[in-house]
């Protein structure tokens, strides 16, 4: 027996919750970079030592939404706090407070730990005032100070959801990282290349649609497409001389072949489908349901 249980990372939109998780697991697992909503879907991340099985359920950042695909992905966030051990509510230590999701988390009836992340970039004695007023809000939360980027504070949060956790068999085999397919690990990290790479607006409008991954003993080889609403964003996607996309698809390559172990070819195409984030059938085919 071990403790086992679901925890629901939350928080604003580019709080650190990715990076608490890669940390947590000590590799990078989920797609981080330094623009909002970066992740999309709500991905379980499990974590496991001698004595603990830890499901994190990382989910899309709180944020005003925009668009069919943006409601989708605020709905997500929300519902994934339903049925889990305990909820890690991420703020950003540097950022002026806002107690929206307070509100939401003040009458769950299951443990709450506050990630006070980003404690390195605010002086001790603001964000200890700011904090104060989380607390106020949410008495019964535990408190983790955290720069989790550093690498401070992470075996402490490991240490507070341990303590929250029911004693259980575990859910997931040791070899298990994720509840996602390879396809889906290839498709997020080529979608955060484009994320870092590329600038304002575009990487918001962008899909990685896989068309083949294949194997041998040279390697792995990876087809897709860059989907974009419109064509000037292709224009920026494929860059000067094709320079951009050259870029994505070396970076991917580097970091695809680091989590995989082997030789790895990324071919990309740049296609356009207007305003796919509104369009019930390709949200539809891209996985992200309206209901």
């Amino acid at each position: 027996m071990k403790k086992v249980g679901f925890v629901c990372v939350y928080g604003r939109a580019n709080a650190g919750k990715s990076t608490i998780i890669n940390k947590c697991l000590g590799f990078k697992l989920l797609p981080v970079s330094a623009k909002p909503q970066t992740t999309r879907d709500n991905v379980k991340a499990i974590y496991n030592d001698e004595d603990s099985q830890i499901i994190f359920v990382d989910t899309p950042g709180v944020f005003k939404p925009h668009g069919k695909l943006g409601s989708i992905l605020l709905r997500d966030a929300e519902s994934a706090k339903d049925g889990v051990d305990v909820i890690v509510y991420v703020i950003d230590a540097s950022e002026v407070p806002n107690f929206e999701l307070c509100d939401k988390l003040k009458n769950v009836d299951i443990p709450v730990i506050i990630a006070y992340n980003k404690v390195d970039l605010v002086k001790a004695d603001l964000g200890e005032e700011r904090l104060a007023r989380y607390k106020t809000l949410l008495p019964n939360a535990k408190v983790c100070h955290l720069s989790a980027l550093n690498n401070y504070g992470v075996e402490e949060l490991l240490k507070m959801i341990k303590e929250e956790l029911p004693e259980s068999f575990p859910y997931y085999s040791e070899d298990i990282v994720s509840d996602r397919p390879k396809e889906y690990i290839i498709s997020e990290i080529i979608r955060e290349k484009c994320m870092r790479l590329l600038d304002a607006e575009v990487p918001h409008s962008i899909y990685i649609d896989l068309k083949t991954v294949s194997e041998d003993e040279e390697g792995m080889t990876i087809l897709g497409n860059i989907i974009v609403e419109k064509p000037s964003e292709k224009a920026i996607v494929i860059g000067k001389k094709g320079k951009m996309i050259s870029d994505i698809s070396r970076f991917s390559e580097k970091s695809i072949a680091s989590y995989f172990g082997c030789p790895v070819n990324v071919e990309l195409v740049v296609k356009v489908i207007p305003d796919w984030r509104n369009d019930d059938r390709y949200l539809k085919k891209f996985g992200y349901d309206e209901k």
